[in-house]
């Protein structure tokens, strides 16, 4: 049950990635929601759910704006894994923990897409990416994280207590 409402939550994480964020948009670049949600159900479901879903949406990010497809389900699925498998021992409840953690995973992204880039088409200026590019991509998804942590951890919560109420023997 709780996988379905993911599923739905993902596709309108899509759906709001492709089109409204194209609208709040500086210098051309965007808010990363897809790689938040990957974050957040990986604090709060483990690595394994983290992979998961860190595949799905890197498909689902390949497939509409990339050429090449692999890049970004390669990436979000290992970001979904590691970040699910180094928190288990801290409070995932936590907001602050979310924001840490969603710091990390984009720094990790952009850092890994662009040395994909310059292995796949021979980019260069890492300076220039990474102020205009990763610090604008950061500040954007830490603002980002007010919205969605809470909405993933109150879906998350309702689904585990519906779960559980009527999966008892």
């Amino acid at each position: 049950m709780i996988y379905i409402i993911y599923l739905i939550v993902s596709t309108l994480i899509f759906i709001f990635q492709t089109t409204l964020c194209q609208y709040i948009a500086i210098a051309g670049i965007i808010p990363n929601v897809m790689l938040i949600f990957v974050v957040v159900i990986s604090l709060l479901k483990g690595p394994n759910e983290g992979l998961i879903i860190g595949v799905i949406m890197g498909l689902l990010q390949d497939s509409y704006f990339c050429e090449y497809i692999g890049s970004n389900l390669f990436l979000y699925g290992i970001i979904g894994y590691l970040i699910g498998y180094l928190t288990p021992h801290i409070n995932r409840s936590s907001i602050v923990t979310s924001i840490y953690m969603t710091m990390f995973a984009t720094i990790i992204y952009n850092v890994c897409f662009y040395t994909l880039n310059i292995v796949l088409r021979g980019y260069t200026g890492f300076n220039i990416y990474f102020f205009l590019n990763i610090l604008t991509e950061l500040v954007y998804n830490v603002i980002l994280v007010f919205l969605v942590y809470p909405t993933i951890y109150y879906i998350n919560q309702k689904g585990t207590q519906y779960l559980e109420k009527n999966n008892r023997f």
